[in-house]
């Protein structure tokens, strides 16, 4: 494997075990197993803009099983940009445990291309539009934890595409907006919860009808430090994937 190195953090790093990214190298890539970070210098962030976890080239990280082109993690990207968008440094471990095993007996490898972004300002924002890949099925009768698994955008970090949560990073004014989808003859009535509780209610009952309903809801809280936003169902059956439905965020001041 081809180490990039930059003198002054990798100093202090055994370059056996990590493989350690200059802030001003956009790509790099960790062989199966190892472990390496990467970092951005005071007053930037890190912005990851693709992770593949799998085998797509013969040439990186050679050795062992590389005959396909084929091998990707679905989950590599998604994980990758969670762990690492919005801080200066981010660690990263190229393991099976982490983005499963995508393709059995073939040697695989993590790569990242990723930039260091400044805002203009000095002021980091915070701001996410995240959304549904699938459809959803949920039974009626049952609250369920909306996870909208997939984002646009995710300045901040502050929500968690795995979970569905929205974690407020620093107190202040922020507005929330979710929109839903539902099929003919289904519903989606959800609230929209504060570390638990009500703080608002959207509707979106189809059960007459006989075409697809799109419906919104809008709801601006004061939140403190630490605490958690997402959206739960109330009395719903159904919501549209593919993009259709989503729930966005933003820190207004």
């Amino acid at each position: 494997m081809t180490f990039l190195i930059g003198l002054a953090l990798c100093s202090l790093i055994h370059i056996s075990t990590f493989s350690c990214v200059d802030a001003n190298d956009l790509s790099f890539a960790l062989c199966a197993d190892q472990k390496g970070f990467i970092h951005c210098e005071k007053g930037s962030k890190i912005r990851v803009k693709s992770a593949v976890y799998g085998r797509t080239d013969n040439k990186v990280c050679p050795g062992g099983n590389t005959n396909t082109r084929t091998c990707r993690s679905l989950t590599s990207e998604m994980k990758v940009k969670w762990n690492c968008n919005g801080y200066r440094t981010c660690h990263l471990h190229a393991s099976n445990a982490i983005f499963g095993n995508p393709c059995m007996n073939v040697s695989k490898y993590l790569q990242v291309t990723y930039g260091c972004v400044k805002n203009p300002d000095g002021k980091d924002p915070i701001a996410f539009n995240a959304y549904n890949t699938d459809n959803l099925r949920i039974d009626r009768n049952t609250h369920f934890n909306v996870v909208y698994n997939a984002v646009y955008y995710n300045y901040g970090n502050a929500y968690n595409p795995v979970s569905g949560f929205f974690t407020a990073p620093s107190p202040g004014l922020y507005v929330f907006t979710w929109a839903s989808v539902v099929a003919p003859k289904k519903t989606f009535d959800a609230e929209i919860l504060v570390n638990g509780k009500r703080k608002g209610l959207g509707n979106c009952y189809n059960v007459g009808g006989s075409g697809f309903e799109n419906c919104s809801n809008t709801v601006p809280l004061i939140l403190a430090t630490g605490d958690k936003v997402n959206i739960r169902t109330d009395v719903a059956d159904y919501l549209h994937g593919g993009g259709w439905s989503n729930f966005k965020g933003w820190k207004v001041y």
